[in-house]
């Protein structure tokens, strides 16, 4: 139900009355629903109108909170990398090193797999867009800082980041061709992709431990 001022009230209590929605509350249901849209189609699809209509506010009430698109769609991308990040860290730190990586990329594999348009979008197109390049270099600094503990790599140089932020980009362009084509079975995509951290990254470290 709507109010008068355009404001989506929440759905009856106990007794019957309805609760405005906060602020954050408000924010927080705009974006969840962008989230919902990215997972059918590209972030650049996901639009204040789009959001409007699957929440059932006017496009008005998302500027308010979103002033232009692009604050709504970084946010929404911002989101994401947050539930991404939530779901690396969900991982348990007591395994092994190997499968502490293997975890890691089985969950990778399907969080790009429920948003491949969405996460393309970011991967190959957040540099064109200051606000989009900012939430790509948050995100992408704390999965290397992830990988990194998971290789069991306490301080990892800048050259070692560049070879891991260098491997991450591999995975994120070797995904999205598979769920294109489909042309291997996916534990053979994970395989392919938990051999080549341990070759790339692991003969990257020996390589600068020697010529320290």
């Amino acid at each position: 139900m709507t109010s008068s001022s355009g404001h989506l009230d929440s759905p009856p209590t106990a007794d019957g009355a309805r609760r405005r929605l906060g602020p954050d509350e408000r924010r927080t249901q705009l974006v969840e629903a962008g989230l919902r849209l990215s997972t059918v189609g590209p972030l650049d699809l996901v639009t204040a109108g789009a959001v409007a209509a699957d929440v059932g506010v006017s496009k008005a009430l998302v500027f308010h909170y979103f002033p232009t698109q692009r604050d709504l769609q970084s946010a929404i991308a911002d989101a994401a990398a947050s539930d991404m990040l939530a779901m690396f860290r969900s991982i348990d730190g007591e395994q092994d090193h190997a499968t502490q990586l293997r975890q890691g990329l089985e969950l990778f594999v399907s969080f790009v797999e429920l948003r491949p348009a969405s996460y393309a979008t970011i991967a190959r197109g957040a540099g064109t867009d200051p606000q989009l390049n900012a939430v790509f270099e948050r995100s992408r600094s704390e999965i290397v800082s992830i990988i990194a503990t998971a290789l069991g790599l306490e301080s990892p140089s800048d050259q070692v980041r560049m070879y891991m932020r260098g491997w991450i980009a591999l995975c994120e362009e070797t995904i999205l061709q598979w769920i294109a084509t489909r042309a291997v079975e996916r534990d053979d995509l994970i395989e392919f992709l938990h051999t080549t951290a341990f070759d790339i990254i692991a003969r990257a470290v020996v390589t600068l431990e020697r010529d320290q």
